[in-house]
Formats: structure tokens, sequence, C-alpha cells
């Protein structure tokens, strides 16, 4: 294995550890998706949502590509990264 597609590896089974994280990104995968729109769609507490979707997004399989205000809070629109998509065989 080379030792890029190794780094990979670790990354996806880090995110993939967490049952909420392996959700969010499923969710994720499906187009866009904010913390608050995930936690709806689980029956989730959004900051715990919004924690393990900062883990997603530290470990490269998700990026930013929205912030929309909403009744004087932010809403974080992420879609799968790049490296994301091809980590996951898409």
């Amino acid at each position: 294995m080379r030792p890029r597609q190794a780094q990979i590896d670790e990354q996806l089974a880090k995110a993939l550890s967490s049952p909420l994280r392996a959700r969010a990104l499923s969710l994720i995968s499906a187009g866009v998706a904010s913390p608050k729109r995930i936690a709806d769609s689980l029956g989730a507490d959004v900051r715990t949502v919004a924690y393990h979707v900062r883990v997603l997004k530290r470990l490269g399989c998700i990026e930013l590509v929205e912030t929309v205000p909403r009744r004087g809070a932010v809403e974080h629109v992420y879609r799968l990264a790049e490296r994301g998509t091809r980590a996951i065989g898409g």
C-alpha cells in the first residue's frame, strides 16, 4: 500500500469509527448538509453532531461550502471533500 493511500485509509477508519460520524458522512455524501440538518435527520443533539462534523472536517473527509445566517447564528453547510470522495469510492 502506498504511504498516501495508507494515510487516507487511516483517516477514513477514524472517521468511520464512530457510528454517528459514519451516519453523518453518509448523509453528507448524498448531497450537502449542515450539522442542524444531520441532527434533525438522525434525531440527535445538534451539539454532538457539530462535534463529529468538526472531526470529519479535520480528517479531510468533508469541506465547508457555504455559511448561511440563521436567526442570529450561522449554519455551516458541508459536502464530501474530493479526497473524501475518492476514499469512499465515489
